[in-house]
């Protein structure tokens, strides 16, 4: 076993899944109710069956052994703008080396690849150059497909294809968005898929059910988790969900 083979089987050692809350929002929006302060919420979060968060790379230095003990730290690497910009980037760009990555203690990394707008193919190039470069140093790369016309995040075509473009590509997990008919999607992607998300005002936990009948292989959830009036409460029932299909 390889040592990229080992650190890749770690992230899906807990029953076969990960469960992990999305707290990298605020690269993009700023100021976000419920990440006001990024390390009380990981604190009031610390004792749920969350294996791990997903965190921009400036929250890392802050983070002390409380948090990282028994938990899945991803970091996510690249960036493509701001809500405060007229234009989002087609094609995001990666802000950390693999050097840096290990020595703030990364398990694994996050990268976004934006597929459909002008620059599909420079963004396509970031992404492999990435995974490549990680992988050297046996970093296991999760990468989150995005259109470039948002609209189309969730619909089924997209998504599929999507998928498996990214696992073509060398991806070691693919984390994904909600869309009908998803058993396409982990039928035609030959690494696990994370779910990224559902439809606003959904039953997230129905949704979750759903995924998991599916062949979705965990849970990478932002908004549903830390705007969420009952976390822990939502945290418990979702976890039932991927460890005994409940």
């Amino acid at each position: 076993m390889t040592g990229l083979e080992r650190n890749r089987a770690k992230l899906f050692e807990h029953d076969g899944g990960l469960f992990v809350a999305a707290f990298d929002h605020p690269q993009m929006y700023g100021v976000m109710q419920g990440l006001e302060n990024p390390i009380a919420t990981i604190d009031a979060m610390l004792d749920t069956e969350l294996d791990g968060f997903i965190l921009n790379p400036g929250i890392f230095p802050l983070l002390q052994l409380r948090h990282v003990a028994k938990r899945k730290i991803i970091m996510r690497v690249s960036l493509g703008g701001t809500m405060l910009s007229k234009n989002f980037a087609d094609c995001h760009h990666v802000m950390v080396s693999p050097q840096n990555a290990i020595d703030q203690g990364a398990d694994a990394i996050l990268v976004m690849l934006v597929l459909g707008g002008d620059h599909d193919r420079d963004s396509m190039i970031e992404v492999a150059r990435t995974i490549d470069s990680f992988h050297k140093f046996s970093i296991p790369v999760i990468v989150e497909v995005l259109a470039a016309d948002f609209t189309k995040n969730n619909e089924a075509g997209f998504v599929r294809d999507g998928a498996r473009i990214a696992a073509e590509i060398g991806a070691d997990a693919v984390k994904a968005f909600y869309c009908d008919n998803l058993q396409a999607v982990t039928a035609g992607c030959p690494v696990p898929v994370i779910l990224a998300g559902g439809p606003k005002d959904s039953d997230i936990v129905k949704i979750a059910a759903e995924a998991v009948a599916s062949g979705v292989h965990g849970f990478a959830f932002g908004r549903n988790i830390f705007q969420n009036e009952n976390p822990a409460g939502l945290i418990r029932a979702l976890n039932r969900v991927l460890r005994k299909g409940e």
